[in-house]
């Protein structure tokens, strides 16, 4: 946080303001610069401050926002907002100019702000496991493994940048190279260039489909899965050739606008959501007692006001705010200049009139305070109503997101499932066994919803699998997936469990399920191995809460406690929150057999608020 209060105060020195005082309230700083200061200080001993400059230019209004978060318990965090304006109409302009000035959203293009720069350079910035800087992070043979894990790292909210070495170029015109292509993603995106070793060792370790070739920019979204080859269409690749055709400079804003396109349509995390509504809803009320404590004159009007439906949320807010604030403020000095005015005999019209006059005032100020709550009131609303909205918004993104990426995938083992039907039919054809084929298509026939599910494990319809948890988990997905296409893939992945049973209990496999998915025996059936997880995170592992939360039943001859972590597990879908999971316990080398312990949503992780 003083940081951030050094490198706001040299930012606006730099900009040409001098010294400002920067105390909550609100600071003319210019003829065309305003800056609002909001601060918070709970109970809880945290404190939030932010920082609204705004300047009127001629080609519109500039708004930037700092906001800055310590709690003393967790990383203080930062966060840097600039609004651009539209882009002024005029002619055509150049391709140059384009890609200089104007974004694809026809807005004026933003540079990182040199305070940005600065505090990255001073501080350990981390964005999850993922080192945010003002340059490339070089990457040793020592350091691929801690590049995996922040590429893989589940609470990661920014694009991972990794470049991969161009032959016969050394390490320092390597990162100067990545430095100039990459500087448009500064703040928002962790920067990696790889030494020959290191390049060569993340080859070996990393999937074949999330490579990064010789010479190019990988870009890594978060959620990386490595173990499926969908999964790696997310995460696009910049190739040697283009980077060697392109102008760095094109290169440097098309990195730019994708990674910030992406940034911002982004939910906020939810502690950061949480401080950023506290303040929305204080800024207001701290405007108008700065107002209130520093009387302005009543009758100026400032040149650079605005209307207040030109101006972003906030500052529409503030500006109706101060508008009710200065007729107040008139209002207040009129009465006394009428109650001193009482006294003097020689006032025209009298006594008399001047009552008159003084209630017809006093009648105007209670209705600009009957206008004042009112105006409170439907702020207070507003922001409800645009909270709310923001929500909606964010659920919907994610929700897009998680059903392109379950597209995609499904497509894939679609052609794939097609291609081996038609090839088994041929094969059955030929052989004269078509019926001996029914009863396993009648298993295989999904269900449509989650009750009948559970009614096929109770009847035992999958000989190798028993279901030990409680059904009411599974039945509230049924909320979620009125087409039944959850419960379908579920039945799906009980059936490759006992599969997978079966042909252990027959001598043809005698791996593990992991193993079984990857190189599954003829005529038994298969799924991505990329949806099974061995285990779970070593965060999940380390706490006895979370642990607690996937412990569940099985008989007592497993265990004696008649209960057992759990943490092998399935990824069903991706939905938020929601996304199913069923856990289960291996006992094929004892018993023969494979106990669900969970079918339902997603289970709480370190990373769950």
């Amino acid at each position: 946080m003083r940081l951030a209060v050094e490198q706001f105060r040299s930012w606006l020195a730099l900009k040409g303001y001098g010294f400002v005082a920067i105390a909550p309230g609100v600071h003319d700083i210019a003829e065309h610069a305003q800056l609002v200061v909001t601060e918070l200080h709970p109970h809880d001993g945290s404190c939030s401050l932010r920082y609204r400059l705004t300047e009127s230019s001629s080609s519109g209004e500039w708004v930037t926002t700092v906001t800055v978060h310590r709690d003393g318990r967790e990383d203080d965090w930062i966060w840097v907002d600039v609004n651009a304006p539209p882009s002024t109409p005029g002619p055509v302009a150049s391709y140059e100019r384009l890609v200089k000035d104007v974004d694809a959203a026809d807005a004026w293009w933003t540079g990182v702000p040199h305070m940005v720069r600065v505090i990255l350079s001073a501080a350990d910035a981390h964005d999850g496991e993922m080192i945010l800087s003002a340059r490339p992070t070089l990457v040793t043979v020592a350091d691929v493994d801690g590049l995996i894990s922040a590429i893989c790292d589940p609470g990661r909210r920014g694009t991972a940048l990794v470049a991969a070495p161009i032959p016969d170029v050394s390490v320092s015109r390597m990162i100067d190279h990545v430095e100039r292509l990459t500087r448009e993603c500064v703040g928002i995106a962790g920067i990696y260039v790889l030494d020959t070793e290191a390049a060569a060792k993340l080859e070996e370790s990393i999937a074949p489909s999330h490579s990064v070739p010789l010479g190019a920019v990988r870009t890594f979204l978060p959620e990386v899965d490595p173990a499926s080859a969908v999964d790696a269409r997310r995460h696009r690749v910049l190739l040697a050739r283009t980077i060697a055709e392109q102008p760095p400079g094109k290169l440097a804003h098309l990195l730019g606008r994708a990674n910030r396109r992406r940034a911002l349509s982004l939910p906020l995390p939810s502690h950061v959501a949480q401080i950023d509504r506290l303040l929305s809803r204080e800024e207001p009320a701290a405007v108008l007692r700065a107002i209130q404590e520093t009387s302005p004159d009543p009758f100026a009007r400032r040149p650079d006001d605005r209307a207040a439906d030109l101006a972003p949320g906030g500052q529409a807010a503030t500006t109706a705010v101060r508008e009710v604030a200065i007729v107040g403020e008139l209002l207040t000095s009129l009465v006394s200049e009428f109650q001193s005015g009482v006294s003097h005999a020689d006032l025209p019209g009298g006594p008399d009139d001047m009552t008159v006059r003084f209630r017809e005032l006093l009648a105007e100020g209670r209705g600009v305070l009957r206008g004042h709550r009112e105006i409170s009131r439907r702020l207070a609303a507003l922001q409800d109503m645009l909270e709310d909205v923001e929500d909606d918004r964010d659920l919907i993104r994610a929700r897009l997101e998680d059903e392109q990426l379950d597209h995609a995938e499904t497509q894939a083992e679609l052609l794939k499932a097609k291609l081996e039907l038609d090839r088994l039919r041929g094969i059955l054809s030929r052989a004269g066994r078509v019926d001996q084929t029914r009863a396993a298509a009648a298993a295989a026939q999904s269900p449509g919803s989650f009750a009948e599910l559970l009614e096929r494990l109770d009847e035992r319809v999958l000989s190798c699998v028993i279901f030990t948890g409680d059904p009411k988990n599974a039945l509230e997905l049924d909320d979620f997936d009125p087409l039944g296409t959850w419960a379908a893939k579920s039945w799906d992945v009980l059936r490759v469990l006992d599969g997978y049973a079966a042909a252990r209990r027959h001598g043809e496999f005698s791996k593990g399920v992991h193993a079984y998915l990857g190189h599954t025996p003829a005529g038994r059936p298969g799924y991505p191995p990329g949806a099974h997880s061995t285990q779970e995170s070593e965060p999940v592992e380390r706490s006895p809460k979370l642990r607690k939360l996937r412990v569940f039943p099985v008989p007592a001859g497993i265990h004696p406690d008649g209960a057992i972590f759990m943490d092998a597990h399935f990824k069903i879908a991706r939905k938020g929150l929601v996304s199913p999971r069923i856990y289960y316990h291996d006992d094929t080398s004892q018993t023969g057999m494979i106990y669900v312990g969970y079918i339902g949503k997603h289970l709480p992780n370190a990373h769950t608020n």
